[in-house]
């Protein structure tokens, strides 16, 4: 404990003192046009167009080479118009700051380090799923040959409600009650975690835990619930043989001990010298209302399928096979489906099925353009929707 003390004392006052020693700038231009069209009908259709620029900035601290400060910020603008008997049109321009980090290591002996990051990163917890998203926020890891340990403490409250989706424990994605237009404030919420793992525990196989839990503070947004909720999450990861690995994980989450919500994953990723292609195995339960079971609400609402509603991951178990294939150089095309299945209170249903393809061009190590197009179906017409997507990617 002596060192890990010594090592966080040093880590700080190197991050006081820094010089600058070199610098470098960097940027990229990206342009996403998407048509959406509903019920199975291709008509009415849903124009979602978007143009954005990105700026990167990154230097390192001192001469040590591991110590560095890194800066990203965008401004976008987002047209979406609806076409057809009642038409819709939304125009916004979002600023966005997603990373302002601080970072370094430290050698602690010759088989311990220490790893410290500070400022607004990108965390995500052990699931992938229930926190995934920008934050303001510390997150230390330390390092050894048989065991790692990590903890992470953050706020939410910052982060643009335009471009990071939080729900509440009844699983609505809040929003302010004013939106404003380029930048408003997220629902504030205090997050704490730690992970240990046991890396190459045996036959290179890696054994994770993870608690986690998020507490409605005070903050600049209008959350006024009384909302606190704990995770904790297993996770078993490792190869099955020298091309073929899986992972697999299970999540509880509850904001009273009361009832429980389950997310269970897998994962499973074959790889052949086949033209660089993979073939994907994956499955998704997330529990709903059931008895002694309660439903499952993540933190971050990600996007469980691609249904007109976007559901989150709650009250759901989705299931399917994926791959990609470079058929020539520099050209990498996937494609993918999954059956997905509703699970509302005592009860479950078929939902819709799903199927995604998508092509990606690099032209130039600087240009790339991008085709995709998904359809999904479901068991009622309301839930469908079908949505080709181009876009372009320039780094200058």
């Amino acid at each position: 404990m002596k060192k890990i003390a010594k090592a966080v004392l040093s880590l700080a006052l190197l991050l006081g003192t820094a010089g600058v020693y070199a610098y470098d700038f960097s940027a990229i231009v990206t342009d996403s046009t998407k048509v959406d069209y509903y019920k199975g009908k291709f008509e009415n259709p849903l124009l979602k167009q978007a143009e954005k620029f990105t700026g990167a900035f990154s230097m390192p601290l001192l001469h040590d080479g591991v110590s560095n400060f890194a800066a990203e910020a965008s401004v976008e603008h987002k047209l979406d118009k609806q076409f057809g008997d009642k038409p819709k049109t939304d125009n916004n321009i979002v600023l966005d700051c997603t990373l302002l980090k601080f970072s370094t290591s430290r050698k602690l002996s010759k088989t311990e380090s220490l790893e410290v990051s500070a400022g607004r990163f990108h965390y995500s917890d052990l699931s992938g799923i229930v926190f995934a998203q920008p934050n303001d926020g510390i997150y230390a890891r330390y390092i050894t040959p048989k065991m790692e340990v990590s903890a992470y403490g953050g706020y939410s409250g910052l982060q643009n409600v335009k471009n990071v989706s939080i729900l509440t424990s009844k699983g609505i994605a809040w929003s302010p009650k004013n939106e404003k237009k380029v930048y408003d404030f997220a629902a504030p919420y205090a997050v704490g975690s730690i992970c240990f793992s046991l890396p190459y525990l045996f036959k290179n196989q890696t054994v994770s835990f993870e608690g986690l839990g998020v507490f409605n503070v005070a903050g600049p947004g209008d959350l006024k619930d009384d909302d606190n909720r704990i995770y904790g999450t297993v996770s078993l990861t490792g190869p099955l043989s020298a091309v073929m690995f899986y992972t697999v994980s299970g999540t509880f989450g509850t904001t009273d001990f009361d009832k429980i919500g389950l997310l269970g994953q897998l994962n499973l990723n074959y790889f052949t010298s086949y033209k660089n292609s993979v073939l994907g195995l994956n499955a998704v339960y997330a529990s709903g209302a059931s008895g002694k079971l309660g439903k499952f609400v993540g933190f971050t609402k990600g996007t469980a399928c691609l249904s007109k509603d976007e559901p989150a991951y709650s009250e759901l178990f989705k299931m399917g096979v994926s791959g990609s294939i470079m058929p020539i150089e520099k050209l990498v095309v996937s494609a993918g489906g999954d059956m997905v299945f509703r699970l509302p209170e005592n009860s479950s249903e078929f939902y819709g099925i799903q199927f995604t393809c998508g092509a990606m061009y690099k032209m130039y190590s600087d240009l790339n353009f991008s085709l995709s197009l998904t359809q999904f179906t479901g068991k009622y017409s309301n839930a469908s929707r079908t949505e080709i997507g181009l876009g372009l990617a320039l780094a200058l």
